[in-house]
């Protein structure tokens, strides 16, 4: 827009330096053509005839002035046969005014013509260069009878009256070179002034959009679904104060519908727990009955498998829920990361070995600790564990590590990549994400894994989780920033 803007200040600049130009240029030659005219009345009647010829009287400073080589005046009297009659001795031999104000419309009208002067430029003692210089005149012309007078007593004599053309010019070097430094200068001013108002006009553009960058700095800011988010009035444009109202309107409806859902999702999964838990025990009960047959028993089995997932289902969007509204406070306590890794990992144990993966650790010495949540870094590493070990092929590899600086901590959980594509990680970190519908069928996961460790990494550790896809490996990254309590930040 700006650029546009500077575009079109050049062109409108380019316009009135020529407007102005032109104007001047003018002024200056209706000026030039008023003096023309002045001195072709003063040479009339100058100009008398005596006898058959034209004499002047004028007195001999007064000719010998308009006669000064040097001056920028020139004139020339002839015949309207073209027979010269007297010539101003700045005019060169051989070089004529042109034929101008021969008939009655042309009479003391001014023209623009150009003279050639020709002269020689020696060289050494031989050569010589010839050289043309062209000159712009302006020039006037006029045909007239000159007054008849008697050469002996001034008396008036019965003569045939001659005719004769008279042509003035005037020398327009230095007024077209005034007019062009005159175009230079008001070329530069203009530039000069378009700049200046350019820079005002992207500072005044600059202040008055700062409202408008500070106003999408806030939205961006804005925690969706919470209630009590909004944008505050105070130092918003009143242009805008519309458009912000509505945008608070809709945020406060969005909140509402947020809201609603995640109540819907905690009460439902809380109505859920009590009777899944009158489920597994019936189960439980009915496969420790002595009466049950080994294919009753079968049944009874998967039975209990759908129902220990349904409850780690019915689990996840209760934490899930909790941490979407901010219910889960973050408690920083004094912990060693290494030991909180290992104790996680303890629940996995038993299925890693019969997958017969190989697991290989590289973590911080236990004498390091960390400050921060205990609770909430459990839950992570567990979703984190029970993805990779759920999900890596069998007698695969997983490899855990942890590095500890002195503001931040790293965990890093790579496995064996089970066949998922690098497009197709923005899909899986979803809420209820999958590879596909058939991905994960048979290992009892809901697919909001991802979910919760997203969560909890931005919202509760203000940390960040990057995941990383390649044909070997599937790696999950985590950064949080931590106060190292105990130590140094070794890594083995």
């Amino acid at each position: 827009m700006l650029v546009a803007f500077c575009f079109g200040a050049l062109v409108v600049i380019i316009l009135a330096v020529n407007f102005t130009f032109s104007l001047v240029k003018k002024v200056l030659y209706s000026e030039l053509d008023n003096f023309l005219r002045d001195k072709l009345t003063y040479e009339q009647i100058a100009a008398a005839q005596t006898a058959d010829r034209v004499v002047f009287r004028l007195s001999e400073p007064l000719l010998n002035a308009m006669q000064d080589p040097e001056g920028n005046d020139f004139f020339q009297f002839r015949y309207t046969d073209g027979r010269e009659v007297f010539r101003s001795s700045g005019l060169p031999e051989g070089v004529d005014l042109p034929s101008v104000g021969l008939s009655d419309v042309d009479f003391s009208q001014g023209h623009d013509d150009l003279l050639s002067f020709k002269s020689y430029k020696i060289e050494g003692d031989v050569n010589s260069q010839l050289i043309v210089k062209s000159v712009p005149i302006r020039c006037m012309g006029i045909v007239f009878e000159p007054v008849s007078i008697d050469s002996s007593d001034g008396e008036l004599q019965s003569l045939e009256p001659l005719k004769v053309h008279l042509v003035v010019a005037h020398n327009c070097l230095k007024i077209e070179g005034v007019l062009s430094n005159l175009r230079a200068r008001l070329l530069q001013v203009g530039v000069i002034a378009a700049m200046a108002i350019l820079l005002i006009t992207a500072l005044i553009v600059k202040i008055s959009v700062k409202p408008v960058g500070l106003i999408s700095k806030r939205i961006n800011e804005l925690k969706i679904g919470d209630m009590d988010e909004h944008i505050d009035l105070k130092d918003v444009p009143l242009e805008l104060i519309p458009i912000i109202d509505r945008l608070n309107e809709l945020l406060l409806r969005v909140a509402k519908a947020i809201n609603q859902e995640r109540q819907f999702t905690s009460n439902a999964a809380h109505e859920l727990r009590n009777p899944l838990a009158a489920l597994r025990t019936q189960v439980e009960v009915a496969m420790s009955s002595a009466v049950t047959s080994d294919d009753e028993y079968d049944t009874l089995y998967n039975i209990l498998k759908l129902q220990q997932h349904m409850e780690r289902v019915v689990a996840s969007l209760l934490l899930l829920a909790r941490l979407d509204s901010g219910s889960q406070s973050v408690t920083l306590e004094d912990f060693s990361l290494a030991m909180q890794l290992r104790k996680s990992w303890k629940q996995f144990f038993d299925k890693a070995s019969e997958k017969q993966l190989i697991i290989k650790w590289e973590i911080v010495e236990p004498d390091i600790s960390i400050k921060s949540d205990p609770v909430l870094i459990g839950i992570l590493l567990s979703n984190l564990f029970e993805n990779a070990v759920s999900y890596t092929p069998s007698s695969g590899n997983v490899i855990i590590s942890s590095v500890v600086n002195e503001d931040d901590a790293l965990i890093i959980v790579k496995n064996t990549n089970p066949g998922i594509q690098d497009v197709e990680v923005s899909e899986l970190m979803r809420r209820f994400g999958r590879k596909n519908p058939n991905f994960t069928s048979n290992q009892g996961h809901s697919g909001i894994g991802f979910s919760i460790c997203r969560r909890i990494v931005h919202d509760h550790l203000n940390g960040q989780i990057d995941v990383d896809v390649n044909e070997d490996w599937f790696k999950v990254m985590i950064t949080f920033p931590v106060t190292v309590v105990l130590g140094n930040h070794y890594h083995v």
